[in-house]
């Protein structure tokens, strides 16, 4: 068996990956380092295996029938999702679930960052000038804060923790849900077709579904005059999930308190973009998910699912087709 592992341009870093996986584990496999498209094209029609970050029509041309599996090295597949690849017997795995705690902690510090005015702390720094109670008078509680949670995966499960450990209410929905209920773990888990009980009740509102023809632009103007004019949005997914234009006007129009947005709608952000411009926008340049060591966590959980390959066993984080997620 030969795996193609398209991960890094680095030689002496896919090296140092390569050493992670168990050697004895895998003696009757050939892992080949993958450098570039260039690379990857010379060498597809050998491969069983490829690990990459993402694939396009293009290069999926230059597959055999000798090719049976690909995993995507990040949990946001909807870019590697194309005709040719869907109706192909290849099967699709991600990396669903190794990102989910710095997400989480990445929405909790948004969250902070809103309810504890530390915006207007740095101001007070730059401009020296004592505000104490202006500040002060205008901070929240989270423990008597109602977080929702649009996407209940395992980002969302995160999330919930969290802000759980804070003393917030957590009301959520998800895609496969077919009731109302209250869980240990959340307060009310709602259908999706009960998302506006979510958008009109929520203190905070935080993205955590992927992006699919059913949740592009599924945020927009309706759902924001739904919000409360005290609501902040936090989108750690997908940009594409939100219509911006909207998002930007309901800012510009104060219809909702602020937004903390770490995906785009087109990336990188454009320098001209009038989102750098609004001072209630908290901007990150999608990083929520990524930490130092990423790629060596990603190469442990690869070798897991490898071994079941091997096995044949049923594989997690298996992309499912129809649902495209």
């Amino acid at each position: 068996m030969i795996v193609g592992l398209q991960i890094t341009k680095n030689k002496d870093k896919f090296n140092k990956l390569l050493s992670l996986l168990n050697p004895n584990t895998f003696k009757d496999i050939s892992f080949i380092h993958i450098s570039d498209h260039k690379s990857l094209i010379r060498n597809f029609k050998n491969l069983d295996v490829l690990v990459c970050y993402g694939i396009n029509p293009d290069l999926f041309s230059y597959r055999s029938d000798r090719l049976k599996w690909i995993h995507i090295g990040a949990a946001g597949v909807e870019d590697s999702l194309f005709d040719e690849i869907i109706n192909s017997k290849v099967v699709i795995t991600n990396a669903k679930g190794i990102n989910s705690k710095s997400v989480a902690e990445f929405v909790l510090s948004q969250i902070l960052y809103f309810s504890k005015r530390f915006s207007e702390c740095l101001d007070f720094k730059n401009h020296r000038d004592w505000n104490q109670w202006k500040i002060a008078k205008k901070t929240t509680q989270l423990s008597e804060s109602t977080l929702g949670i649009i996407g209940y995966g395992q980002i969302g499960k995160e999330i919930t923790k969290l802000a759980k450990s804070f003393g917030m209410k957590v009301i959520a929905t998800r895609r496969l849900q077919k009731i109302k209920e209250s869980k240990t773990t959340v307060d009310l888990l709602l259908p999706m077709s009960d998302i506006d009980i979510i958008l009109k009740e929520s203190d905070y509102i935080s993205l955590a579904c992927p992006l699919t023809p059913i949740t592009k632009n599924m945020i927009n103007k309706k759902s924001f005059k739904l919000m409360k004019n005290s609501a902040v949005f936090i989108n750690t997914s997908r940009g594409g999930i939100v219509n911006e234009l909207d998002l930007i006007n309901a800012l510009k129009k104060k219809e909702i308190q602020g937004a903390a947005l770490d995906v785009f709608s087109s990336e990188p952000l454009d320098k001209t973009s009038e989102l750098f411009n609004l001072e209630n926008v908290f901007l990150s340049p999608h990083i929520s998910g990524n930490f130092s060591r990423y790629q060596e966590i990603m190469m442990r959980q690869f070798g897991d699912m490898l071994s079941r390959f091997i096995d044949n066993k049923s594989f997690k984080n298996r992309v499912c087709k129809k649902r495209l997620y």
